[in-house]
């Protein structure tokens, strides 16, 4: 469904916070201005489903459709601006397994001064790192969490244009041990003696510079911390967590000529996540990437190392047993740091004026524990006099010895109804 009607839409109907994020990344690439907020109210109805099966497949830029919101059923997205003020919301009523649930997948209630700044309570899809499978510190994969967060605007600065983000939100009471993570069995272990920490409150800062016309540098956290353990006793302070991102994007003009393209760009990025709650560039995964942007087509290739491991083994002291992740679905890449992922994504037009988008990912890793797998997701979007029609599919096969169960699959589906 459609808040960003302007927007080149490259992802199905329900993901367009995914798609405002990708195309942001778009027009940095192409060196263009970024695009203004609509500022005309809309209203869109629609009907439509989600779902999985089989082993555990993520759906990137997916929002947490297919896994963490599931069923078939009808929507509601709708915005109003008024003066500095706007307000917008994304709803679903679906009925799976013979429930039916309402869902509010997006929302948020905003006020922007006219100098730039902007404050929000909110619940929308972040891109902390240019990864194609999402953010590596925060990404689009997962159902987006609550927060109130504040931006500035840019400000000229010594050695560059500079700009700073900040949030804080708290994740759901009872978050369900992924499936993807490695150690998951001595988890759910420690789940059972109750070691797990419920409800833990997450803040984030990220500080943005562009230096000239071709050059932009990011440095960002994210700190996890508080909630109570299954008895109600306040988390202890030793089992705080944080994360923290280095990246750097660089656009070559002189690639774009040679490739006939409208721009080309590099993203290189290291991402830590160590085992305290000590802020350090170390242990790193380091990401990098390029892509080139033409009219309606896009390339990316992208190569992404595995986190190294700092799993305990056993649990002895409570902790976060969820780890990165909401709803079952990475905070950050949509697979999880312990995997070293080769991407390569490529953006076509289709046909009926519509447009499209192949994902595919290798993935490996030096751990016993978590199997290598491939991935394939493709999305398409069309409009329609009426409105929309969106779908997406992601399939991964995992390589897991002397097991049969090793395909999974995630889908979306959507047909949207512009009313005004």
């Amino acid at each position: 469904m459609g808040l960003a009607t302007g927007l080149c839409a490259q992802a199905p109907v329900l993901q367009d916070g995914a798609t405002a994020l990708r195309q942001a990344q778009r027009t940095w690439t192409t060196g263009e201005e970024p695009l203004p907020p609509l500022a005309f109210p809309s209203l869109e109805v629609g009907l439509g489903g989600a779902g999985s099966e089989g082993r555990y497949v993520p759906l990137v830029g997916g929002e947490g459709l297919g896994q963490a919101v599931q069923g078939w059923g009808l929507g509601l997205q709708g915005r109003y601006v008024t003066g500095s003020w706007s307000v917008a919301a994304t709803a679903l009523v679906l009925r799976d397994g013979g429930m039916t649930r309402g869902y509010l997948l997006r929302a948020a209630i905003a006020y922007q001064w006219e100098s730039g700044w902007r404050l929000a309570l909110e619940q929308q899809p972040l891109a902390w790192g240019a990864g194609f499978d999402g953010g590596d510190l925060l990404g689009d994969a997962a159902r987006p969490f609550p927060r109130l967060s504040w931006s500035t605007p840019e400000a000229s600065l010594p050695f560059g244009h500079w700009q700073a983000e900040a949030f804080a939100g708290r994740l759901e009471a009872d978050r369900p041990i992924p499936d993807w993570i490695s150690d998951r069995e001595a988890r759910l272990a420690a789940q059972a003696r109750g070691l797990d920490l419920r409800r833990p409150r997450l803040y984030g800062g990220m500080i943005r510079a562009a230096f000239g016309p071709v050059l932009e540098a990011s440095l960002g956290s994210v700190r996890m911390e508080g909630g109570e353990d299954s008895a109600g006793r306040a988390a202890p302070a030793s089992s705080a967590r944080s994360w923290s991102l280095v990246e750097v994007k660089v656009r070559i003009p002189a690639l774009a000529r040679f490739a006939g393209a409208r721009g080309a760009a590099i993203h290189l990025s290291r991402t830590t996540a160590p085992d305290s709650r000590a802020l350090t560039l170390t242990p790193a995964r380091t990401l990098g990437g390029f892509q080139l942007v033409w009219d309606r087509w896009d390339f990316g290739l992208e190569y992404a190392g595995a986190a190294p491991s700092n799993h305990p083994g056993t649990f002895t002291r409570p902790a976060y047993l969820a780890g990165s992740s909401t709803f079952g679905d990475s905070l950050g890449t949509a697979f999880g740091g312990e995997a070293t992922t080769r991407t390569m994504e490529l953006g076509m037009p289709l046909f009926l004026e519509g447009q499209g988008r192949l994902r595919g990912v290798r993935g490996t890793s030096a751990s016993p524990l978590p199997p290598g797998f491939w991935f394939l997701q493709g999305e398409a979007q069309w409009r329609t006099p009426t409105g929309r029609i969106g779908a997406s599919l992601a399939s991964r096969r995992d390589e897991v010895p002397g097991s049969s169960a090793r395909w999974g699959w995630t889908f979306t589906l959507f047909q949207s109804f512009r009313v005004f």
